[in-house]
This record gives C-alpha cells, sequence and structure tokens, in this order.
C-alpha cells in the first residue's frame, strides 16, 4: 500500500500567483513547524507555519537565513532524500 502524496496550494502575496508543493517532510523547532517542499520544477525550499484555523494552515517562505540554516539542518539529518544548502 502506497502512502498518499499531501500537496499543499500557496499563493505568493506579491504575484498573487498560485503554487502547488509537495510535501517532503516536516519538522518542529521551538514550537514552531517547518515543512520541507518541492515544486513541480523540483525545487526545494523551506516554509514555516504561521497560523492554523480548522483546516486552514498558513505558511510562508522562511527569508531570514540563519532560521533557514537551522530548519535546513533538521532536515538534512534524515536518510530518506539528499538535500544541500
Amino acid at each position: 500500500m502506497s502512502e498518499a502524496i499531501e500537496k499543499i496550494r500557496f499563493i505568493d502575496e506579491e504575484t498573487n500567483e498560485e503554487i502547488w508543493f509537495e510535501v517532503i517532510d516536516e519538522t518542529v523547532i521551538e514550537q514552531t513547524k517547518y515543512i520541507l517542499v518541492v515544486d513541480e520544477d523540483d525545487i526545494s525550499t523551506i516554509l514555516k507555519q504561521m497560523s492554523e484555523e480548522g483546516e486552514e494552515v498558513e505558511y510562508m517562505l522562511v527569508e531570514d537565513e540563519d532560521e533557514f540554516k537551522k530548519a535546513a539542518t533538521e532536515f538534512m539529518a534524515s536518510d530518506e532524500y539528499d538535500i544541500e544548502i
């Protein structure tokens, strides 16, 4: 039995562009949830959960370099995939 791939829709606030991401992994650091995602061009990034109301969850791109490195280091510890900073 294969596990369903979770996809999320992301709306870029600047361009109003809709982007679909496949969720690869998630982690919680200091009570903040981060998800590792990949887009249709196989470009990965890290999103940070900002809020959750029912089934509606708001994420934003992790833009702070130190915060990004901290989350990336957590994801790099997994043997399930290979990522580089």
